[in-house]
């Protein structure tokens, strides 16, 4: 109402209308929750949301909420405000003025930072008064049992749970000691380009249709990864970037369409240079965010040994329970194809977690046929089995005892491995094998270059743009998976939380890699002619990772699930129930990029 006719009138009046049109309160002297017995006596002004209200006798007791904490404040029946306030709504958004003064002692409470001390209302201003919430969000009972889809419909609600802006508060705090660190270390901070043109690296991209060239489409881009490589050919020499990455995969349980992760790129190094720095920014960040001393250096692993110990290229350290090669032992036992390879994990369980332990290793073990299980609990009066036929008989093998488990995989070395090592991790958190105090990072080293798709042809493990060992480039001629890349992964409890490797740096090599994964000489012009090219133009020696920044704030934090250190992540579907996204774009927007047409043309 006030602002389409105000560039009409004198600019004189205009100051007076806009004073008129703006919505005075009383703005916050203090936050809430900074208020202590020093400020005792002191006049304040408090701003937020109603917290909590509730009448003891006639008097009124209404406890106020910012982001800093909560502040009591007390209203009795002689106040003006005293019908205003006890009418309130919970979550309604006040203004209160009054005067710091001490509890009485037997109504301090210690459990409040500001328990101490109350405000003395003399004021009240109801900014936004609030209907009633749909989520319980300050009853934590009730918010386990609370759908995680409906706690995403109301994310801004969710999002004022005391853990919530505590995570965000956690995660932004450590960005922030990654950033000093990097700073302190020379590098340069550079964004690079969201809109690029599609160049896959493993998974689909999101396409972005152009308005100005009906028929093209930009790519959301997957990582920096190009663009950092080419950062390093202009000479910036050390760059770091906090990047959104996009990729459009299938849905999965802890998987997001977008993330966040903290990318750096280094020229003259080697890998042990680049996992060195690293490492310390981990120790410099979770000293200064956690107050945590991590080990220092941190352990590495071969690939290979990470694969035959563990079962899996992320294995969780944080105890030690190793995988067993049980092909012979098994044989005539279990049927096994040609090739295949028995894998066995036996471990101790308390009998009242059977059925715990059970929907487990159904849940984590795939049931695609490509791998088969047989396990066996045995209690002190019953055995359970999933193979009542071949239980005696594992039992008798294996030398089982009372209150031992053991779990066989069969299947292709990987596979089988994968599906026995991702149950060792997930059996660590169940049985209480792994401290949940504890940190503990290692490196994963010497991946090979390439591995086989599930069509049998070469892709890259990591990404096309790995170098490989130096002194196996004569491989790719004859054994191309036999050759070892110059890669490493960063891992952490369980988890992969970083990944890089030393770069390509010679155009004719780059060709190489490229035309082993099946890509023509047109193909390879048409998708990466501009890195080729500047490949030609002195191109470093260089080398980086991109860190996971989702999953090192949730597992710094105790989560699993990613989705509680993203402010307003997608579901596991991908989906958004508060915007209703992905959704259907207006046909005026389809029409003016005439992307419809072009495509069924």
């Amino acid at each position: 109402m006030c602002q389409w006719w105000l560039t009409y009138v004198n600019p004189y009046i205009l100051i007076h209308l806009l004073n008129w049109c703006e919505v005075v309160f009383m703005k916050r002297t203090h936050w809430c929750g900074e208020l202590r017995r020093e400020h005792v006596g002191l006049e304040v002004v408090v701003n937020g949301w109603v917290h909590a209200l509730r009448k003891v006798g006639r008097i009124v007791f209404l406890v106020v909420r910012d982001r800093s904490g909560l502040v009591q404040a007390v209203v009795t029946p002689k106040n003006p405000n005293y019908s205003l306030v006890s009418e309130l709504s919970l979550e309604s958004v006040v203004a209160i003025k009054g005067v710091v003064r001490l509890r009485p002692p037997n109504q301090v409470n210690p459990e409040m930072p500001t328990g101490e001390i109350e405000i003395d209302v003399k004021e009240v201003q109801v900014l936004n008064p609030a209907k009633p919430l749909p989520l319980p969000i300050f009853d934590k009972e009730l918010m386990k049992t609370t759908s995680e889809t409906f706690r995403l419909k109301y994310r801004y609600l969710d999002l004022r749970r005391f853990e919530m802006l505590r995570n965000l508060t956690v995660r932004a705090k450590f960005i922030t000691a990654l950033r000093e660190f990097f700073n302190a270390n020379g590098f340069i901070e550079v964004e690079t380009p969201y809109l690029a043109r599609s160049t896959p690296e493993g998974a689909r991209d999101f396409l972005v249709p152009s308005r100005l060239y009906p028929g093209k489409f930009y790519s959301l881009t997957q990582s920096p990864q190009l663009f950092k490589q080419l950062l390093m050919i202009a000479g910036f020499e050390r760059y770091y970037q906090v990047a959104r990455c996009f990729r459009d995969e299938d849905p999965r349980a802890d998987r997001q369409p977008e993330f966040t992760q903290f990318d750096v790129e280094m020229s003259f190094v080697t890998a042990e240079d680049v996992m060195n720095i690293v490492e310390e920014a981990m120790r410099y960040a979770f000293k200064k965010v956690f107050n945590v001393d991590l080990e220092n250096p941190f352990p590495k692993i071969k690939y290979r040994e990470a694969m035959d110990k563990y079962g899996i290229d992320k294995p969780d350290l944080r105890f030690e329970l190793f995988l067993e090669t049980v092909t012979e032992h098994v044989r005539g036992l279990i049927p096994l194809r040609e090739g295949d390879v028995a894998r066995a994990l036996r471990f101790n369980f308390s009998e009242e977690l059977t059925k715990n332990v059970e929907g487990l290793i159904k849940e984590i073990i795939p049931s695609d046929g490509k791998v088969k299980y047989v396990y066996v609990l045995r209690g002190s009066n019953d055995v359970v089995t999933n193979e009542v036929g071949l239980a005696g008989d594992l039992i008798k093998v294996f030398n089982l005892g009372i209150g031992e488990g053991l779990v066989v995989t069969s299947g292709e070395y990987i596979k089988a491995s994968e599906a026995i090592g991702n149950l060792r991790n997930s059996l660590g958190k169940l049985l209480g094998l792994a401290d949940k105090n504890t940190y503990k990072f290692a490196w994963v080293v010497d991946f090979p270059l390439f591995e086989l798709d599930e069509e049998g042809r070469l892709t890259s493990m990591h990404h096309p743009f790995t170098s490989p060992k130096l002194e196996e480039i004569p491989k790719l001629d004859t054994n191309p998976l036999e050759v070892t890349a110059q890669a490493y992964d960063l891992i952490l409890n369980g988890y992969e939380v970083g990944g890089g490797s030393i770069r390509i740096n010679k155009r004719e090599l780059q060709e190489k890699i490229l035309a082993i994964l099946g890509l023509s000489k047109d193909e390879m012009l048409d998708r990466y002619g501009f890195l080729l090219e500047a490949l030609e133009y002195g191109a470093p020696p260089h080398g980086g990772i991109a860190l996971g920044l989702d999953r090192l704030v949730a597992i710094a934090l105790g989560y699993d699930n990613i989705r509680e250190v993203i402010a307003f992540p997608k579901t596991k579907e991908m989906t958004d129930p508060m915007t209703g996204a992905p959704s259907k774009p207006p046909e005026e927007y389809l029409r003016e990029i005439k992307w419809i047409k072009v495509l069924t043309d």
